[in-house]
């Protein structure tokens, strides 16, 4: 018994000594490890079953702020009492999973968050296997505890971030849609992050940009249009009073060539008109002469006629005595008798020849009287040619003087016109380079009218009404943006 008792007490000793060696290498592989080791024997497979028991290291008490087994207890509720109302569910559930599975291909891995001492959550990843025991019933589970908080806050954060990028690129995908298909009233109205926020600033103020510029072309393009159609309107008038304009031109030329060969015309008659003119003046100047030698000589006649007429008057005196005498010599011849009968004959002679003087004298000067009468008014007549004359001749000179200017006058008449026939003649050219000019003109603005209608059908193909109306017209959550 002895021997027995001995060799079981040597065999305790050595499993002791061997349970003490792996306890001590457990201890140090859970301080130096740097993880959270744990370790569950479970009855029916159950984590809350009372009689299934629970170890938690040191490290695990330590990594959420534990120091000892007071503190943290060495039971599953010290665990499950701090994990995270949202961890609680799928925690368990992955657990399960992981314990109902006997072909052990299924790991348990699992992240959750636990609360921290100081009150706070952090996230850990628990890892695990289990073994099924002999009996059936009990499993026996271990696994351990590793921080990776910073590694799911920046999981988190990229993939919080990589949505928001994602929100950012569909939205900028869908405004790049909209103004590809010419939509210029398309606004990002997400919500983005902090730095995709400049991104839709940007690409809104771009829009907005483009879609000044595209409604200012627009409206200049109806204003071009409506400008070129007037254009075209005024250079196809202007084109037609042009050609009247050349054909007017060109008879006023021909008018101006007859005119112009009219007034030379004019202007040579003028000159001889001058030179008749002077002639006639020439020739009353020398009537003028003639009728101050008429008036002369009729003086003279006058004068003639007056001695003549003195001359009558002693015949008629001369007559007179010698009737006086024979009628004396009657008597005398009538005292004689017969003795004087034949100077009586002879007295009476003389008294019919006296008596015949006496009457010739008296008739020659009843005749000088009238011609002296006559003559007298011939005087006056040829006193009054003559100052009709001098009258003529003072016109003469003033008409000569007219007729001299009206030459010089349609000389220089003649000078102009033949410049202004040359200025017309040079207009003529000029309207026919201007008619084809407004011809180029004409089809020029017909040309810009067509590019202008084409630039409308392009500009229509965008949507850029006014940024108020559209606003106007979207949800107030797009024009919260």
């Amino acid at each position: 018994m002895s021997f027995f008792g001995g060799k079981q007490s040597a065999n305790t000793k050595q499993i002791e000594e061997r349970l003490a060696a792996v306890s001590e290498r457990s201890e140090l592989l859970d301080e130096a490890c740097g993880i959270g080791l744990w370790e569950a024997v479970l009855v029916d497979g159950d984590a809350m079953h009372p009689q299934s028991r629970w170890t938690w290291s040191a490290e695990f008490r330590r990594m959420i702020g534990y120091e000892n087994a007071t503190d943290f207890p060495n039971v599953v509720q010290s665990w499950s009492d701090k994990l995270h109302p949202d961890d609680v569910q799928p925690t368990f559930a992955a657990f399960a999973g992981h314990l109902t599975d006997r072909t052990g291909r299924a790991r348990y891995r699992v992240n959750y968050r636990l609360k921290m001492r100081d009150g706070s959550y952090r996230w850990f990843r628990a890892t695990g296997g289990c073994r099924h025991q002999a009996d059936g019933k009990t499993i026996r589970a271990c696994g351990s505890l590793t921080d990776v908080h910073e590694q799911i806050l920046l999981e988190q954060k990229t993939a919080r971030e990589a949505a928001e990028d994602k929100i950012a690129i569909d939205s900028l995908l869908k405004g790049l849609s909209a103004l590809a298909s010419g939509d210029l009233t398309y606004r990002i109205n997400a919500d983005l992050s902090e730095k995709t926020r400049l991104l839709k600033e940007d690409y809104n103020r771009a829009v907005r940009t483009v879609q000044s510029m595209v409604s200012s072309v627009a409206h200049a393009t109806q204003s071009m249009h409506g400008t070129a159609s007037e254009i075209s309107h005024a250079s196809d008038d202007l084109a037609t009073r042009t050609e009247r304009q050349a054909a007017a031109l060109e008879e006023t030329a021909s008018a101006i060539d007859q005119i112009t060969s009219t007034v030379s015309k004019t202007a040579s008659g003028s000159k001889q008109a001058a030179s008749l003119t002077l002639s006639a003046r020439k020739v009353a100047e020398t009537s003028a002469s003639v009728v101050a030698s008429t008036v002369t000589a009729m003086s003279q006649i006058e004068q003639s006629s007056q001695q003549v007429g003195k001359i009558i008057g002693v015949i008629d005196e001369i007559a007179f005595q010698t009737n006086l005498l024979a009628l004396n010599a009657g008597v005398e011849a009538a005292r004689a008798g017969e003795a004087g009968r034949g100077f009586a004959v002879v007295a009476q002679e003389v008294r019919e020849l006296a008596q015949r003087s006496a009457n010739a004298a008296k008739e020659i000067k009843t005749l000088i009287d009238t011609s002296s009468r006559q003559v007298t008014e011939g005087v006056a007549l040829v006193d009054q040619t003559g100052e009709v004359l001098r009258t003529i001749s003072n016109q003469i000179n003033e008409i000569n003087t007219v007729v001299s200017d009206i030459a010089y006058s349609t000389q220089e008449q003649s000078t102009g016109l033949q410049q202004i026939n040359t200025a017309i003649n040079q207009m003529d050219q000029m309207t026919q380079q201007n008619a084809a000019m407004v011809e180029e003109t004409t089809a020029s603005s017909h040309g810009l009218v067509k590019e202008a209608q084409d630039l409308s059908q392009m500009i229509a193909k965008f949507n850029f009404a006014d940024e108020t109306a559209s606003r106007s017209h979207q949800p107030a959550h797009r024009r919260a943006a």
